[in-house]
């Protein structure tokens, strides 16, 4: 199911946001608090307006001269027309952050769920990058989500820094501030259900557990994603061997012949 629901994301990412939060709000300390955030960025990173946070639906705006009485004579008058340039599908940023409200509302930890943009080439990639190197100078932890197929090689840690036999399709990865130059890696498999992670608060507190698979079965009730046409193979698709396991899956719940 969550190999189909990657060409949903959209809608799975922003409902997972939601629930994560409520999932982990009743298991905070009193003094701290989750909180979903949301920023909007443009695409074209050459921009000076790039390093200003949008909100969705940005459009620029020219509004040119009308003609003045000497130009229209003789002619014939015409309205002169506003010219909106729209920035197209802006790069919207979602994650968690526990703050310390006893602390100035400051940062003790992020919860990056990831999107494609976050590991692909480009603007998007170099910006949660060098978010994340924000996050570890200032001391916050940090818990990255990635359930999502793909390469990870323009990441802080890819599938090729762990073991050969440690490497899964989807991966866990937690940066904390008592030792920000080593990242903890749960390599989760395709074929095996979403497991329960740690989420780090300050020195000395516990962690509290965050239950992934519940949370992803909830997305797929809540957006009705039941009308997904499993006859067709997954986008992107799955490697060989995980394709036939999925299809024989599939088969044997009658969801294909």
């Amino acid at each position: 199911m969550r190999s189909y629901l990657e060409s949903r994301w959209s809608d799975v990412h922003s409902t997972m946001i939601t629930l994560i939060k409520e999932a982990i709000q009743p298991l905070l300390p009193p003094e701290l608090r989750a909180r979903a955030e949301e920023r909007v960025w443009l695409e074209a990173e050459e921009s000076p307006m790039l390093r200003r946070r949008y909100k969705a639906d940005v459009a620029l705006v020219e509004q040119r001269p009308l003609a003045s009485d000497q130009d229209a004579i003789g002619s014939v008058a015409t309205i002169e027309p506003v010219i909106v340039e729209v920035q197209g599908s802006p790069e919207v940023d979602r994650h968690v952050q526990i703050v310390d409200i006893s602390s100035n509302n400051r940062v003790v930890t992020a919860i990056e769920l990831l999107s494609p943009g976050n590991k692909r080439s480009g603007a998007f990639n170099r910006r949660y990058r060098r978010k994340l190197r924000d996050y570890i100078r200032a001391g916050v932890n940090v818990v990255e989500i990635d359930l999502l197929l793909g390469s990870r090689k323009r990441l802080p840690v890819s599938h090729y820094d762990l073991p050969p036999q440690r490497r899964a399709t989807y991966l866990v990865c937690i940066n904390r501030e008592t030792c920000p130059d080593q990242w903890e890696a749960y390599p989760i498999p395709l074929r095996e259900r979403l497991p329960r992670v740690p989420v780090p608060l300050r020195e000395g507190e516990q962690d509290v557990p965050l239950e992934l698979q519940p949370l992803i079965d909830r997305a797929y009730e809540s957006g009705r994603h039941d009308d997904i046409d499993y006859s067709k193979p997954a986008d992107p698709p799955l490697e060989i061997d995980d394709a036939a396991w999925a299809n024989d899956l599939l088969r044997k719940a009658g969801l294909r012949k």
